[in-house]
C-alpha cells in the first residue's frame, strides 16, 4: 500500500442536471459549457487509485439525486473505502427518488452519513419563488421527514443573502430545524461573476450579517465558524479557522475536473482531471500552491486580526476582484482601522460535527 501523505476532503458534482432554476446559481452557466463523464469505469479506476487518502465526499454541484450513476457510486464507495465519510447536499428531491426506487432508498439510508438540504426561505411560497420551482418547498418536508425516520445526520443550508437574512425567517428556519432535529448551516452568498446588478439584489451588507450571528448566539447556539473572517473577529482570533480551499479540500466537477474550491470553478482553476492516472499523487505535491496565492493582502497588513484572518475567504476574494491579494469583501474594517466588535459565544461540544466542517467557509447553528 501507497503511504498516505495527504488526507482530502472531497466536494464531487456528478451531474450537470438540476431541476431548479435559481436565479443565484454559482454553477448554472458552467453546466452549459461543460460535458458529463459518463463511462462509470473512468470514476470506479479514479476511485480505486486514489480513495486510501479521501476522508469525506459530499456530492453536490447539480442534484445528484438525477443522475443516473449516483447511486451505484456511493454504493462502490461504501463497499471499497467503508471509513470514508459520504453525503450529499439536495435541494430535496432525494426524497423523490427515494420515493420512487425503494431499493435506491435502501442504499441511500446505508451508505450516506449525512444528508445536506437546502431550505432558504421558511415559507413554503418564498422558498419555491427563490429557487424557481414549486415543488420544491415539499420535496424538502419529506427529505427532512425521511432523514428524522432514518435518524441520518442533517442539516439544513440556506444561502445568506440580504433577504433570507431577516430575523422573520432566521426565526422560521430555526423552528423547522427543531422540528426535524437539523443542524443550520449558513452559506454566506458569493458574487460568482464579480458585482453587477443581479449580484447586488443579494448581497447583505456586514451589518445585517453581524446583527444575525448576534441574535443567534443570544437565543440559539454557535456550533462552529468555519471561516477564517467571521471565526477572527467575532471569537477575538481565539478561535481560527483556516480557509482549507486546496489544501485540504477540493472539488471535481462533472466533467472530471478537479478545482479548489466549490466556487473556483472557472477555467483558469480547472488544470487537473480525474482521468489522469494517480492524480492525486500531483496534488500532495503542490496542492493547488501554482493556482492560489496566499500571500496577506497589504490593506491587512496593520488588521490586529491579520495573523488568524489571513485576509478572509480565498473564494469570495477572487470572485469580487479577480484577484487574492484583496481582502475579503465581507470585512468590515477600513484600512488599519479595528472596531470594536461583541464576541461570540461558541457552544459546540465534542459531539458536533459535520462533512461540511472545514471543508469550506460555512457557519454552523443549532438550537
Amino acid at each position: 500500500m501507497r503511504k498516505i501523505k495527504h488526507t482530502w476532503n472531497v466536494g464531487w458534482g456528478l451531474t450537470n442536471s438540476c431541476n431548479l432554476n435559481c436565479a443565484f446559481c454559482y454553477s448554472q452557466s458552467l453546466r452549459k459549457l461543460t460535458n458529463e463523464i459518463t463511462d462509470i469505469s473512468i470514476i470506479k479506476r479514479f476511485i480505486d487509485e486514489n480513495f486510501h487518502i479521501v476522508n469525506s465526499v459530499n456530492y453536490g454541484t447539480g442534484e445528484n439525486t438525477l443522475c443516473n450513476d449516483w447511486i451505484e457510486i456511493i454504493r462502490y464507495i461504501n463497499k471499497r473505502f467503508p471509513n470514508v465519510i459520504q453525503g450529499i447536499t439536495t435541494n430535496g428531491y432525494l426524497s423523490e427518488l427515494c420515493n420512487k426506487n425503494h431499493a435506491a432508498r435502501k442504499v441511500i439510508v446505508d451508505c450516506l452519513d449525512e444528508i445536506d438540504i437546502s431550505l432558504d426561505f421558511g415559507k413554503k411560497e418564498k422558498h419555491n419563488h427563490f429557487r424557481g420551482n414549486s415543488h420544491v418547498y415539499d420535496w424538502v418536508m419529506q427529505t427532512l421527514e425521511l432523514c428524522k425516520t432514518h435518524n441520518k445526520r442533517t442539516t439544513i443550508v440556506f444561502i445568506g443573502t440580504h433577504e433570507t437574512l431577516e430575523i422573520d425567517n432566521i426565526i422560521r428556519l430555526f423552528d423547522i430545524a427543531k422540528e426535524y432535529n437539523a443542524i443550520i448551516r449558513l452559506n454566506l452568498y458569493r458574487a460568482m461573476f464579480g458585482i453587477n446588478e443581479q449580484s447586488k439584489k443579494f448581497i447583505p451588507d456586514f451589518a445585517r450579517i453581524r446583527e444575525v450571528l448576534e441574535y443567534i448566539s443570544c437565543n440559539y447556539k454557535i456550533l462552529s465558524l468555519s471561516d477564517p473572517l467571521f471565526s477572527s473577529i467575532f471569537t477575538y482570533g481565539e478561535n481560527p479557522q483556516d480557509d482549507p480551499s486546496g489544501i485540504s479540500s477540493m472539488r471535481i466537477l462533472p466533467d472530471g475536473s478537479i478545482t479548489p474550491s466549490t466556487y473556483l470553478i472557472t477555467n483558469e482553476f480547472r488544470t487537473l482531471n480525474i482521468k489522469t492516472k494517480n492524480v492525486f499523487d500531483i496534488l500532495n505535491k503542490n496542492k493547488f500552491e501554482n493556482l492560489i496565492n496566499r500571500v496577506l493582502p497589504m490593506e491587512c497588513t496593520n488588521c490586529k486580526y491579520a495573523s488568524t484572518c489571513k485576509g478572509g475567504a480565498l473564494d469570495r476574494r477572487y470572485l469580487w476582484y479577480k484577484d487574492f491579494a484583496r481582502k475579503d469583501p465581507y470585512c468590515p474594517f477600513g484600512d488599519g482601522e479595528n472596531v470594536n466588535i461583541d464576541k461570540l459565544i461558541i457552544t459546540s461540544g465534542t459531539g458536533f460535527k459535520s462533512i461540511h466542517n472545514g471543508y469550506l467557509p460555512t457557519l454552523f447553528f443549532s438550537n
